[in-house]
């Protein structure tokens, strides 16, 4: 069974002839020139294969249009929607560097064995990327900048972090 890649998050539709606009979750967004065909997870997680027959670049965000999807009427069902590709096709990424998919779920533990829990979700602030840990009805916010993150280990889907004055103040 294939493994996806979220590459990119559909956050609203532009202009009158179909295009979407995209917040990309790559560090290339030129990337999109090279990719074809994607698919689109719609909220509820039905998926529909796409293919890409038109990039244009804005500031930080992407202008979509998929083949055959020429009216605002054809891609309102992608609004909020996922852009996935198979993870055969992701780039390979520099060291210390991961997919969202990697890293959620993982368990998060302190320098000093305390198991804190497990990351839910990944918030984008644009400087750094902040996990959210829940543990039961707790959580807490780890922002992902080297002075904290310690180690990854993907195999053992674990992360040891360093706990920062004033981080764990709320547990």
């Amino acid at each position: 069974m294939e493994e996806w890649i979220e590459v990119g998050t559909i956050f609203r539709k532009h202009g009158i002839r179909g295009e979407v606009k995209v917040y990309p979750l790559t560090d290339s967004p030129r990337r999109f020139l090279d990719l074809a065909e994607v698919v689109v997870e719609v909220p509820g997680g039905e998926r529909f294969p796409v293919e890409i027959d038109r990039v244009r670049f804005q500031q930080d965000r992407l202008i979509l249009h998929f083949a055959g999807k020429d009216r605002l009427e054809d891609v309102e069902p992608f609004l909020k929607g996922r852009i996935l590709i198979p993870r055969s096709q992701a780039q390979t990424l520099p060291e210390g560097r991961y997919y969202h998919a990697d890293i959620l779920g993982i368990s998060v533990v302190t320098e000093e064995g305390i198991a804190l829990g497990r990351i839910a979700e990944i918030l984008e602030t644009g400087s750094n990327d902040v996990y959210v840990v829940r543990k039961g009805k707790k959580e807490i916010l780890i922002p992902a900048i080297e002075e904290v993150i310690r180690k990854v280990d993907l195999e053992r889907r674990e992360m040891i972090i360093h706990v920062m004055e004033g981080l764990l103040e709320s547990i």
